[in-house]
């Protein structure tokens, strides 16, 4: 049976940032998937929703309201190659929330620069507790000057991040809250 697809503008709508965490067999985070390739799992038998789980997006169909799980994990277990976390200017805005680590300042994706806390000039390493997201301004008035140097603190202490939160940081927060089961959010930036 052939399903019929209808014309959709250019714009993205509400149901179109609907996200799904897929999980393997064993619950392990696989990755974030969009609600469309969600359906088709769920609807070829290759995956289901989570035991003892029921938060939900309600998507409306020609026939009334499915409820498609936020969370769906695979019925047969799928080998995943080890992921690493890789140090990049991406994944340190990322684990950083978009912000100044000095002033506080939302930053874009192409408006903001890496700090090294020790400064290179001073030993300090390319390594996630030696890097952070700042503004132009802040790392100019810092420079090669350590944080007392420069009578400078950090808004948060950089840690290493989980690869699961850098994997799916960035998604939307309510649906962060619904996967909180397998994903640790609140505490991987405190």
């Amino acid at each position: 049976m052939k399903h019929q697809t209808s014309t959709c503008s250019d714009e993205q709508t509400e149901e179109d940032r609907k996200t799904v965490l897929l999980l393997n067999a064993s619950e392990e985070v696989i990755t974030v998937i969009d609600w469309t390739k969600a359906v088709h799992l769920l609807f070829t038998g290759k995956a289901t929703k989570p035991y003892n789980y029921s938060d939900c997006y309600e998507i409306k169909t020609a026939r009334g309201v499915y409820e498609l799980p936020r969370a769906i994990i695979l019925i047969e277990y799928v080998h995943i190659p080890y992921r690493d976390c890789a140090i990049n200017k991406t994944n340190i805005l990322k684990r950083d929330q978009n912000s100044c680590q000095y002033c506080g300042k939302h930053l874009g994706k192409k408006d903001f620069t890496i700090d090294h806390i020790v400064p290179k000039s001073k030993g300090g390493q390319n390594t996630w507790t030696n890097l952070v997201a700042s503004c132009r301004k802040c790392n100019f008035k810092k420079g090669s000057k350590t944080l007392r140097e420069a009578k400078m603190t950090l808004l948060r202490e950089p840690k290493e991040p989980s690869k699961d939160y850098i994997h799916i940081v960035g998604i939307d927060t309510n649906t962060n809250k619904s996967w909180s089961r397998w994903i640790e959010i609140k505490g991987e930036l405190k």
